[in-house]
């Protein structure tokens, strides 16, 4: 559930040199200064960090009226993407002990509002200057797995798990089909390296995508339910029934 917190708010922004610009709000509450959290932007302005001295930061959770992510931490650090999120508001909400500490952070176009974004020099948290070209997005071939065909409309749960050995991080959101197909693509490539072999992706049905995202966001396990009238607990894809054919 998210938590309402008194905020004093320090606003840092970044931009992408595609055009997209961030803008990010701290939590200066008494639990944040009690765990002496460190919040901002990375210097390209495209991923989070968040640390504190020791206690660990359990997950992270990325949601607005239409998205939900759950990033398992388990650290007392961690770097969370932010690129692939679209143009928008959401919520951060950090889980360290008992404590949810809520951030903010607002996705803009500026090609879009027709602000100029060659070579433009950067004031807040991040001062440097980023070329045109400096960082391109990942595109994946766009190939369908397992004569797999999704509804171009529709959105659909998928539930990445990576395993080093060392670690382990569990990233679960909705997402588009073309998403999807990009994540099997990645998925069926690693499972055959010795490094992503471990690596799992399962892939589900919503049907009712408000109830199921407030189910989700008060029981991460909830998409392991074993009946749901809000989605299809048997996945479209598993990797890991993928691995037996």
């Amino acid at each position: 559930m998210i938590k309402n917190y008194n905020l004093l708010i320090l606003i840092f922004s970044t931009l992408f040199s595609y055009g997209q610009s961030i803008t990010f709000q701290q939590n200066t509450s008494a639990a944040a200064k009690k765990f002496k959290l460190v919040q901002k932007l990375n210097k390209t302005g495209d991923s989070l960090i968040l640390a504190t001295d020791n206690e660990k930061i359990k997950e992270v959770d990325i949601l607005n009226a239409d998205y939900l992510e759950t990033i398992e931490i388990n650290n007392s650090n961690g770097k969370i993407n932010l690129r692939h999120l679209t143009i928008g508001n959401y919520v951060v909400q950090a889980k360290i002990g008992t404590h949810w500490i809520v951030m903010y952070l607002e996705k803009r176009d500026l090609k879009a509002e027709g602000i100029k974004t060659t070579d433009v020099n950067i004031e807040g948290n991040v001062g440097i200057t980023i070329s045109k070209n400096s960082m391109d997005s990942l595109s994946l071939p766009k190939e369908h797995s397992n004569k797999l065909h999704l509804d171009d409309n529709e959105m659909y749960w998928a539930v990445y798990e990576s395993n080093t050995g060392f670690s382990s991080q569990r990233t679960m959101s909705l997402k588009f089909p073309e998403e999807i197909y990009d994540l099997i693509y990645r998925i069926e490539l690693e499972m055959k390296s010795k490094v992503g072999k471990d690596n799992t992706l399962q892939v589900y049905e919503v049907f009712n995508k408000p109830n199921f995202m407030f189910k989700q966001l008060n029981n991460k396990n909830y998409y392991k339910s074993k009946s749901s009238e809000h989605f299809n607990v048997e996945p479209l894809y598993n990797s890991e029934e993928k691995k037996k054919t």
